[in-house]
């Protein structure tokens, strides 16, 4: 496939997102996956002193009765439910009725720098991750002049900077894989010398 198609279609896919980004979930709950920081509303039917509500800590766990600390963040609201469930029904409830829902989000973001066609901050979306070709499509694309060869991603992992080196043609043509970006990444497109 020729890549400046493959651009072009980025671009579109990058417009559609932008647009369907700005829909709200209806009444402020929201299911997903749940991030770092979100705050999250925990019910326990039947057992109202169970009920916990809250922000998440910065390590992504949240604090309930009985059971203590529990760790939501990277996991789907069905999956955090059910990992609920199974520590309640641990000694504790014979056969709890979790409900878990997501009541705001901390807002996630990828920074595109360099040679797009409109370079900025984008916002990761709620309910899924966001990849590096997406990401570029979101920016319109590359430019004429783009290295697309020879792009940088920097990530901030456990405290250190990691750079990684890409290259759009392997990923568009299936040699390499398409990485999801995380939050605070910032992707670099530099110029072509010739």
């Amino acid at each position: 496939m020729n890549v400046k198609l493959l651009l072009i279609l980025c671009a579109i896919l990058g417009l559609l997102m932008a647009i369907t980004q700005g829909q709200s979930p209806a009444a402020g709950r929201a299911s997903g996956l749940i991030g770092k920081l979100d705050t999250v509303e925990i019910r326990v039917f039947r057992e109202d002193d169970l009920t916990t509500s809250g922000q998440l800590s910065a390590d992504g766990t949240i604090s309930m009765p009985l059971i203590g600390s529990v760790r939501m963040a990277g996991l789907t609201t069905d999956q955090a439910a059910a990992s609920i469930k199974a520590k309640l029904k641990d000694g504790y409830l014979v056969n709890p009725q979790v409900s878990d829902s997501i009541e705001a989000r901390v807002r996630r973001s990828v920074t595109v720098l360099g040679q797009a066609q409109n370079p900025g901050v984008f916002e990761i979306p709620a309910n899924r991750q966001l990849t590096v070709v997406e990401a570029i499509g979101m920016a319109g694309g590359a430019t004429r002049i783009a290295n697309t060869k020879k792009m940088t991603l920097k990530r901030n992992a456990g405290g250190r900077t990691q750079v990684l080196q890409l290259n759009l043609k392997d990923i568009t043509s299936g040699k390499a894989a398409d990485l999801p970006l995380r939050d605070g990444d910032v992707l670099s497109i530099p110029e072509s010398l010739f």
